[in-house]
């Protein structure tokens, strides 16, 4: 483990040392607690209010406990060859049609009100349970509402991209293999790490570290990469205030998370701030291509940006130490925008 890159967040001192169930700074004294061996370099009381908001009730909950299954599965109209997720569309669309049939024969239909049985108790727990899980994750509600007429709005829309995903990051990837050193990476917001291994990342010769404020998320992560067999350095840490000193990376990344943050500015400026110079930044999220369709913009506002505070490439929040700002459509739904720190 390199601590010459970490710092403490209350006297920003490069003094940490690590214990067996926390760490400390030798300047101030202040302690970290670890979870799983990672360390919590972040300050509670700093974190923002969405940030925090998401962290407990999404990424620590139901979407994060079961995040391989269900963020695959909300982009289904827009997955090719995804059969495996249409199947379980089928059977989840099958399963609630006979439900609200039940429910609706039972109250409206029988010629008479009779004692429900232990099988109408049960089917009727279950309606109750679905119409409140559903309540709670309405942006899944709206999926199963919208995933067929988006994909057929899809069918006959005509969008290419001028550069597709994995051309952009081949000629990345290319150009820092180019080096011929070995280089520090930063995935910000890792979450379970499947962007930063499946994306061509790990060609190079690096040192990866991983960040997140989510622990549910970052175990999985953790889990990942030690099955994949890629060390790894994981920090519990929020992306609005880096516990890095400045200048350390070569590359400093973040997938699908920058919408979200409380303040994409302050995000921006702190991966800005710990990017050595000549680095890369590069962040991905969702953006509607212009000539999305109504049936399309309301999948993209309820589904895939239903928790962001922004729908766009905050272009406009980016500092001025950062250069040669591009911005790709990627996707119809998804923008990809790299800068290199000047």
């Amino acid at each position: 483990m390199n601590l010459s890159k970490y710092q403490c967040l209350v006297c920003n001192q490069n003094r940490l040392r690590v214990f067996t169930a926390f760490w400390q700074c030798e300047g101030c004294g202040k302690k970290y607690a670890t979870a799983n061996g990672i360390p919590k370099l972040y300050l509670e009381q700093d974190v923002g209010r969405h940030d925090r908001e998401l962290r407990d009730s999404f990424y620590n909950g139901f979407l994060g406990k079961y995040y391989q299954q269900v963020m695959p599965f909300l982009a289904l109209p827009v997955r090719p060859g995804y059969w495996n997720g249409w199947l379980a569309y089928g059977l989840i669309i099958s399963t609630l049609l006979l439900l609200v049939g039940y429910v609706t024969n039972f109250f409206f239909f029988v010629r008479r009100w009779r004692t429900p049985s232990r099988l109408d108790v049960v089917l009727l727990l279950l309606f109750a349970g679905v119409v409140y899980f559903l309540s709670r994750h309405k942006y899944l509600f709206y999926l199963l509402l919208l995933a067929i007429p988006v994909k057929i709005a899809l069918l006959f829309t005509r969008f290419k991209p001028e550069e597709s995903f994995p051309e952009v990051h081949s000629k990345l990837i290319e150009s820092l293999l180019q080096r011929g050193e070995r280089l520090q990476v930063l995935d910000v917001s890792t979450g379970a790490c499947n962007s930063l291994y499946r994306h061509g990342w790990m060609k190079l010769n690096a040192d990866y570290t991983g960040l997140d404020l989510s622990e549910t998320m970052l175990f999985q992560g953790q889990a990942f990469m030690m099955k994949k067999q890629v060390p790894m350095e994981f920090v519990l840490g929020d992306a609005a205030r880096l516990p890095f000193e400045s200048e350390m990376f070569d590359v400093v990344l973040t997938y699908g998370a920058m919408n979200a943050y409380t303040n994409p500015k302050l995000a921006l400026a702190e991966m800005a701030r710990v990017t050595k110079p000549k680095g890369l930044v590069l962040f991905l999220d969702e953006e509607l291509y212009e000539s999305a369709s109504w049936v399309e913009r309301v999948y993209f506002l309820r589904v895939l940006s239903g928790h962001d505070l922004i729908h766009h490439c905050p272009v406009e929040l980016i500092p001025a130490s950062l250069g040669d700002i591009k911005v790709h459509q990627i996707y119809h739904f998804y923008y990809l925008c790299t800068s290199y720190k000047t």
